[in-house]
C-alpha cells in the first residue's frame, strides 16, 4: 500500500526537528555523521553542523570499502569483495569480515531516534568515542560510528540510542564481530510518524535503501524502532491504525530485505514524558500506549523494550543514560528469546 505524505512530511526531509524545536536549512537527506574524534563529546557545541557534499572518492583516511579496483557508486555499495579464497560478507577498512560476523542493526523512529541527548557528561566517551569494531554505514560508505548515528540534521542534533545499541550488541557477540548501524530518526513535528516509514512513504528508502546494498553480505540483527508519540501529528485514523502500521512496516521490511523472522523490537511509549497533551495518562496517549502493549501479540517474532525509570533529557526526550538503558534492554530481549545468531562462535568444519 503507498502512503501519502503531506507538506509537513515534505518539511520533514529538507529539515526538521524535535516537538519543538525550530526549522533550519535544507538538506536533500540525513547527513552522514563523518569521522569522530579520539575521546570525549561533540566539540564545543550540541549542533549539528549543515552537511557537506559527499566527496567523489575515499580520501586516504576514509575507510576501505571494498577490495582495489572495485567500482564506485555500484548498487552493492562497494562493500562485498570475498577474499581470495572465497567467502561472503564484505570489506570494512581493509578487513573482510565474513557474514555471520557482520552485524547489522535497522533502527529508525522519531526525535528521540535521531538524537537530543546530552548529558550526562561521563556518558558522552560511551556515545562519542569510537570503536574499530562500530560502523555506520550510508551512502555506499562505512564511517566509524559516533553519535548521532540516525540524524535528522536540525538544531539541538545530539545522542540517541544509535551507539548505545551497537556497543550492547557488541559486548554480546564474540571478539572479530563488527557491528554496523543503519538508521534514521526524524522528528514528529515534521514528518516522523510511522505511516512515513512505511514502504511508499518519503521516509522508507531513507534506511532501507542502504539496508538493501548489503542483501545477502550481512547478518540483519533486527530492526529497533521508537514511535508513539510522534503519532499526535498524524491524522486520528492514523493514530486509530497505529498498530496496523507497525505490523505492516514489520512486513515490508522483512520482505524486502528477504528475512521473514527479522525481529521487530518496539520501543513502548516514553514513560518519563511530561509535556502537556502527551504525557502517558493524556487522552492522547492512553490509545497508543494500548496498542503498543499489543505488538507481541499481533507482529511475529516481536518484543516491546519498557521505558519505565529512563532518565530524561527534558520533557519528552531520554538523556545519554536513557538510551543506554533503552539499548541495553532491547539487546537484552534479542538474547533472552534466542534471536541474535552472531553471539555463537561459527561452526567448525568438519
Amino acid at each position: 500500500m503507498k502512503y501519502a505524505v503531506g507538506a509537513s512530511v515534505l518539511l520533514a526531509v529538507i529539515g526538521g526537528c524535535g516537538v519543538r524545536e525550530i526549522h533550519h536549512g535544507p538538506a536533500a537527506e540525513a547527513p552522514t555523521p563523518g569521522p569522530a574524534p579520539a575521546t570525549g563529546g561533540p566539540p564545543g557545541t550540541t549542533t549539528t553542523p549543515a552537511p557537506t557534499p559527499t566527496p567523489a572518492g575515499p580520501s586516504p583516511a576514509e575507510p576501505i570499502l571494498a577490495e582495489a579496483g572495485a567500482p564506485a557508486g555500484r548498487a552493492d555499495g562497494g562493500a562485498v569483495q570475498p577474499p581470495p579464497g572465497g567467502g561472503v560478507g564484505v570489506t570494512i577498512n581493509g578487513v573482510f569480515v565474513p557474514r555471520a560476523r557482520a552485524v547489522v542493526i535497522l533502527h529508525i523512529g522519531h526525535s528521540n531516534m535521531a538524537g537530543r541527548a546530552t548529558g550526562p557528561g561521563e556518558l558522552k566517551p560511551y556515545f562519542y568515542d569510537t570503536d574499530p569494531h562500530l560502523w555506520t554505514y550510508g551512502k555506499g560508505q562505512f564511517q566509524p560510528a559516533r553519535e548521532p548515528t540516525a540524524p535528522d540534521n536540525e538544531a539541538g542534533q545530539a545522542a540517541g540510542p544509535g551507539m548505545a545499541l551497537l556497543r550492547s550488541a557488541l559486548a554480546a557477540g564474540p571478539p572479530d564481530t563488527f557491528v554496523v548501524s543503519i538508521g534514521h530518526g526524524h522528528s514528529g513535528s515534521f514528518g516522523g510518524t510511522c505511516s512515513a516509514f512505511r514502504k511508499g512513504g518519503l521516509l522508507y528508502d531513507v534506511a532501507m535503501k542502504p539496508a538493501l546494498e548489503l542483501k545477502g553480505r550481512v547478518t540483519y540483527a533486527g530492526v529497533f524502532t521508537m514511535f508513539g508519540q510522534s503519532e499526535h501529528n498524524a491524522p486520528a485514523n492514523q493514530q486509530r491504525a497505529f498498530l496496523d502500521c507497525l505490523s505492516g512496516m514489520a512486513a515490508e521490511m522483512r520482505g524486502d530485505l528477504g528475512e521473514p523472522e527479522l525481529p521487530f523490537v518496539v520501543g513502548d511509549y516514553e514513560a518519563g514524558i511530561t509535556r502537556a497533551g502527551i504525557e502517558p495518562t493524556s487522552a492522547f496517549a492512553r490509545p497508543i500506549i494500548a496498542q503498543l502493549q499489543m505488538v507481541p501479540g499481533k507482529i511475529p517474532r516481536s518484543a516491546l523494550i519498557p521505558t519505565t525509570g529512563l532518565p530524561m533529557e527534558d520533557d519528552h526526550h531520554f538523556n545519554m543514560a536513557g538510551h543506554k538503558l533503552w539499548a541495553d534492554r532491547g539487546i537484552k530481549l534479542l538474547l533472552d528469546h534466542g534471536w541474535a545468531p552472531w553471539v555463537a562462535p561459527p561452526p567448525q568444519a568438519p
